[in-house]
C-alpha cells in the first residue's frame, strides 16, 4: 500500500480516494479527521456499531453535556477533539462503566499540552469539563 505524507501547511487540496475496511476504530478515526477538515470529507462503509453510532451524533451535537455512552475509543477521541475546540465548553461522560474506567494519562497529556480539562467527580475518571481552546 502507498503511503500519502501531508506536510502542514497544506497549500492546495488533496483530492482521493481511499478504501476503508470499515471497522469501528477506523470509522472513529475517519469521523473525527473529517469534523477537524470541517466536514469535507465524503465518506461511505462506516461501521454500524455504537461506538460509531454515538460519535457521528456527538460531533454534531451542539449539547453542553454529551454522553459517549459506553465507548472507550468515542470517550478518548471526543475528549482529545473538544480540547481543540475554541470557545466550547462540555462535560463529556458516558456510562456507569465508563465513568470507572481510568482516564488520567490521556488527560495529563492533554494538559501538558495545555489543554483546559478537569475532572467533574472523582479524580483519574470521567466524566470530564472540557473547555475548548484553539489549538
Amino acid at each position: 500500500m502507498e503511503k500519502l505524507l501531508i506536510k502542514s501547511p497544506l497549500r492546495q487540496s488533496v483530492n482521493g480516494t481511499i478504501q476503508l475496511n470499515g471497522s469501528k476504530s477506523i470509522s472513529n478515526r475517519v469521523l473525527i479527521i473529517n469534523a477537524l477538515s470541517n466536514h469535507l470529507i465524503e465518506i461511505d462503509n462506516l461501521s454500524n456499531a455504537d461506538d460509531t453510532l454515538f460519535m457521528q451524533q456527538l460531533l454534531l451535537s451542539k449539547d453542553g453535556c454529551l454522553d459517549a455512552g459506553a465507548g472507550g475509543t468515542t470517550f478518548r477521541f471526543l475528549t482529545a477533539f473538544l480540547a481543540t475546540q475554541a470557545g466550547r465548553e462540555v462535560v463529556l461522560t458516558g456510562s456507569e462503566r465508563m465513568q470507572q474506567r481510568p482516564i488520567k494519562i490521556l488527560v495529563d497529556a492533554l494538559q501538558q499540552l495545555g489543554a483546559d480539562v478537569s475532572y467533574v467527580n472523582k479524580e483519574g475518571f470521567p466524566p470530564l469539563r472540557i473547555k475548548g481552546k484553539k489549538n
